[in-house]
């Protein structure tokens, strides 16, 4: 059995919440640990994942020219946006999956007309 390490509430505005995130999160991910994080109280969590993961699907679909060229961000060394085969399992690059890296806290999709029309 685990022992969850809780996490307090939502609000990571402040860079003291920030300082106890990072401390479980280390707690989370650090030597000796499963490396296993839940998330829990995320309002209307079920409906937005219900949205999303369709459109993942439709995501990985696109055209490959149109994934590197107006999606993946080489300077972010693939941090951000679509990442396909920049990983490696072993030494040889992963094919396997995709990868879309987007921060909601900071990152704003689409143009400022697709956002209002969406």
């Amino acid at each position: 059995l685990v022992d969850p390490i809780p996490g307090g509430d939502n609000d990571h505005s402040s860079s003291a919440t920030n300082t106890q995130l990072q401390s479980k999160l280390i707690q989370a991910f650090g030597s000796g640990s499963l490396g296993i994080v839940a998330i829990r109280g995320v309002p209307n969590f079920l409906e937005a994942r219900s949205k999303f993961l369709p459109m993942a699907h439709v995501l990985a679909h696109l055209p490959k020219e149109y994934l590197e060229e107006r999606l993946a961000d080489p300077k972010t060394l693939y941090n951000a946006g679509w990442s396909h085969g920049k990983e490696k399992l072993g030494d040889k690059p992963d094919f396997a999956k995709g990868s879309f890296y987007f921060n909601p806290l900071s990152d704003e999709p689409g143009t400022a007309e697709l956002r209002e029309k969406f």
